[in-house]
Order: structure tokens, then sequence, then C-alpha cells
């Protein structure tokens, strides 16, 4: 048992490392409790630790705050998470600002819109607090204003939502509406660009219409209604829905029902990997998914122990992605969050 204990940590260890080079993908499997330490952990008692993002409530996002609170406060960190009031930038800005003058030991930060929060991210700079960003944009923002970097391929998510439907219609013509997360979300706007990028290999798709579901299912729901209605008086059909991500999806999926059209005749595809997608996948409702996990946690607290330990915590941690079909949404669904 010690021979295995030891080899796994050199193993760990060894992945760790892999994260320095320059393409990172794939490096973390990030369901289950995935081991980053090789290292007993350094005394954090009486950190504090700042959480800001402004997106809507939804199952996604409860699993990813919850993931931190179950990272970090078992390691003695205090987690200090405010709930938006607003789901605005200029809220955020606020929140980030209030949370500096809270002397937040770290800040973990899901960008409304990257370039909006430079201001707070030189103040955070100037009071020497280290920022953890979650997002593929903030590639964009110069690295002297975060110390990690930790996200999904969103570009990559949208080609594999198009493969998904070309697959499906394996050449024969097919209408798509897509249904746009909310219109400032980098996560929503590369998603939108990796689908697109990926149609242009596939002439019969065709996006005929965007709506905006703003992340949110009963939004999404109406955007759908609206689409629906503008297919029809415009004698069009609609074969297949590219959803931001699963509330989205679902929204589009009860508008489908309300309308009383059969569910086979939308392939709806969409982001996140939530146990309703799932099981409606299971049912024949919906065509597929593409996980992005939200178990953020205890790469943040990882990340926290390097630094406190006067290592350079790894600057981007990207997180590997699954395709939830037919085929595998019965195994994965005990799983989902």
């Amino acid at each position: 048992m010690g021979f295995l204990k030891k080899n796994w940590c050199l193993l760990v260890l060894l992945l760790l490392f892999c994260l320095l080079a320059a393409t990172l993908y794939d490096t973390y499997h990030i369901s289950g409790r995935t081991e980053l330490h090789s290292q007993e952990p350094v005394k954090s008692q009486n950190l504090k630790v700042g959480f800001s993002q402004i997106e809507r409530d939804n199952p996604w996002r409860t699993a990813q705050i919850n993931s931190l609170r179950e990272a970090l406060i078992p390691n003695n960190m205090e987690f200090i998470y405010h709930e938006p009031q607003e789901y605005t930038v200029k809220w955020q800005l606020q929140d980030i600002q209030e949370l500096i003058r809270q002397r937040v030991n770290y800040l973990v930060i899901v960008p409304g819109d990257i370039t909006s929060l430079s201001p707070a991210l030189e103040s955070a700079r100037e009071a020497g607090i280290p920022v953890i960003l979650i997002d593929q944009s903030a590639e964009t923002i110069d690295k002297m204003y975060y110390m990690s970097l930790i996200s999904a391929d969103y570009r990559k998510e949208g080609e594999l939502c198009a493969a998904m439907l070309a697959e499906k219609f394996n050449g024969k013509s097919c209408k798509i509406v897509e249904i746009y997360g909310t219109e400032t979300s980098p996560g929503a706007l590369a998603r939108s660009r990796g689908f697109h990028q990926a149609l242009k290999a596939y002439p019969n798709l065709q996006v005929i219409d965007v709506e905006y579901g703003n992340f949110d299912r009963v939004v999404a729901q109406k955007a759908m209604e609206n689409a629906l209605i503008k297919a029809a008086n415009n004698g069009q059909s609609i074969d297949a829905v590219f959803a931001h991500s699963d509330e989205d999806g679902l929204g589009a999926l009860q508008a489908v029902k309300a309308a009383g059209i059969d569910t086979k005749n939308i392939s709806i595809v969409s982001i996140n990997g939530i146990q309703d997608v799932c099981k409606a996948i299971i049912a024949g409702e919906y065509l597929g998914t593409v996980e992005s996990n939200p178990r953020w946690g205890f790469i943040v607290e990882a990340l926290i122990q390097q630094d406190r330990r006067g290592v350079q915590p790894f600057p981007t941690v990207l997180i590997p992605y699954k395709i939830i079909t037919a085929e595998n949404a019965d195994s994965y669904l005990s799983t989902a969050y």
C-alpha cells in the first residue's frame, strides 16, 4: 500500500508539472476526489477567500459555489460570498471592492464582463490580493492582474455541439435555432464562436435564428416560443436547437412541448451536464450535452496551497470535457448535479 501511495504522488506531481506547458488540455479530471496535493496542506487558519460572480441561480452555479465551500471551509479557510443583488457588471465591481475592503487574502472571480473589471483587478493588485480568475476569456488580460486562471474550453464545447448535430443529420438539411446565454457573457461568446466556426465544415447545418435565453430556463422558454412563431410566420421548420447552457436547452424543450411538437422532431444540444438534461436524454427528448463540470473548488484550494507554500501556482488549469448522449447518460446520471 505504501508503494502505491508513493507512486500515486509521483504521478500527480507529473500531471501538475504538465500544466506548465502551453497546451494544458485534459490534464485534470475533476469528477470524484482527484488528489492534487503531494504534501500536507499548510496552516491556513483565518485565511479569507472572497468569491464574486453575477450569474443567476441555477444548478450549475449552485454546484460550483458548493464545491468551493466544501473545499475551502474544511481547510480552515473562511469563504466569503455575497449573493448578487443585481446581475450586472456594475454590481460585480462594487462587490469586488467590498471584498477588498473586507481584507480577503484571495479573490476568486467569475467575470461577468472581463474587460469592464480592469479597475477592480487593479485595486486588488494594489492591495496585494492574489486573484484567481474562472473564465477562458481572461487570457486577454495582462497576467500581472491574476495569479491563476481556471477555465473550460468554451470554444471546444461549441464545436462539439455542432459535431453532435452533424452526426445526427448526416448531411441532411438542418435548420437551427441558437439560444444564446447572456449578451455580455465571455463564455457564451466563445461557445457561439466555436459552434459557428465548426458549422463551416457542415454546410447542411444552418442557423436561422438567434434568441437570448440568459442562462435561465423561463427566459429561454419564452425565447424558443418566439423562435417557433417567427419560423411559422416565415414558413420555416426548426430541426434543432443549440443552447449555450442546459438551462437554456431545457427552456427550449418546454416550449417545444407546450407547442404540441413531437420532441423527436427537434434535436436539442447544450452545455453543462445537469441531471435534468440527462433525464431528458434518457427519455429520448434531448440529443446531448457537453459536460462543463462546475466542481472546481478543490482546484482553487490547491492553487492557494501552492501559493502559501511559496511555490508559483500553476498559471492555467484547463478543465476536460465529457460528451453525454443516449449511449452514456444512464451511467452519468448518478454523478450529475
